[in-house]
């Protein structure tokens, strides 16, 4: 079985994943010079939307910054995404099985 960790970062869901058994391909728009299995270095809604259909499952893992209660003790400057409603939709689209991960 081949599982999509999106927005995976350094791999640590995708660590899991492979324990159960998956074979496993990471997705995230940043380099992770350490990601243990295959990577693919894109923007994971393009991502999944092109290539979602070619998994047996999907774990998403969308930037957590505009929902976590500890936004006010970092000092990030500008407004933060809010994809969550948006990797959903795609990923009901593939119609594979899939997880969302996050603060909310």
């Amino acid at each position: 079985m081949k599982a999509m960790d999106l927005f995976c970062g350094a791999g640590g869901v995708s660590v899991g994943l492979h324990r159960a058994g998956f074979v496993v391909v990471g997705v995230d728009n940043r380099p992770q010079k350490r990601y243990p299995f295959t990577f693919v270095q894109a923007e994971a809604l393009e991502y999944v939307a092109a290539h979602g259909h070619e998994f047996d499952a999907i774990h998403a893992s969308p930037p957590c910054q505009k929902y976590t209660s500890l936004k006010g003790m970092w000092n990030h400057k500008g407004e933060h995404p809010d994809l969550i409603d948006e990797t959903r939709a795609l990923l009901r689209a593939s119609e594979r099985p899939f997880c969302i991960e996050n603060v909310p």
